[in-house]
């Protein structure tokens, strides 16, 4: 699939989204649960740059500023820019708050920026991983590290789930398992430090500059 039709795929579905995203439905409670299990595995600190790919209407980012009373900056990239919208629109007050419409490939930020980046349910859209991963190792501070919220083929059953969605989500590209996500880290200059189940049952995948 070309780079642009796939990019238009998924800002199409993701920006039809965007009004309900914050709702209450089935899809807003597992995904919630789903960033709660992530967001209890980091060491956040006041004063850190945060940054999340693919971070919808930035619910994850509100909830680690709570962590460290705001002290701090936090960042969000998504490839929708209704996403962007309503994220700025639900922290319109923080002037420490910053939503940026890019590319995972190719986000506009500084080299060695962030102290932690987070990535929820998000990898297996991405058209080029390995382009994505290389953008993760260049913002991540040495020592930085990256968690990677996504469901892992390391099943059978998550393996046929993932033939099932090839055929009915044409954005979607591929559900890694925990061997891929080692290769993908470590081929980017990361050291796979390992990973964690969450209490939706996908992986946290864990790397380190």
């Amino acid at each position: 699939m070309k780079e642009s039709k796939h990019v238009q795929l998924n800002v199409t579905r993701w920006n039809k989204w965007a009004n309900s995203y914050d709702g209450k439905g089935w899809r807003y409670v597992y995904l919630r649960k789903a960033q709660s299990s992530l967001i209890s595995l980091l060491n956040i600190k006041e004063n850190m740059n945060f940054l999340d790919i693919g971070c919808g209407t930035g619910w994850a980012i509100g909830q680690v500023a709570k962590l460290v009373d705001y002290k701090g900056s936090f960042y969000g990239v998504d490839l929708s820019p209704r996403m962007i919208e309503k994220a700025k629109e639900n922290f319109k007050v923080n002037n420490n708050f910053h939503f940026i419409n890019a590319n995972s490939e190719s986000i506009p930020l500084d080299d060695n920026l962030f102290d932690i980046i987070i990535c929820t349910n998000s990898f297996h859209h991405y058209l080029n991983p390995n382009k994505a991963m290389k953008e993760i190792f260049r913002l991540l501070k040495p020592d930085g590290k990256i968690f990677i919220l996504d469901p892992t083929a390391d099943y059978w059953f998550i393996k046929i789930i993932d033939k099932i969605i090839k055929l009915i989500e044409p954005g979607h590209v591929k559900i890694y398992s925990t061997k891929e996500f080692e290769s993908l880290l470590i081929n980017a200059g990361l050291k796979y430090i390992g990973c964690k189940k969450t209490i939706t049952r996908e992986k946290v995948h864990i790397g380190e500059k």
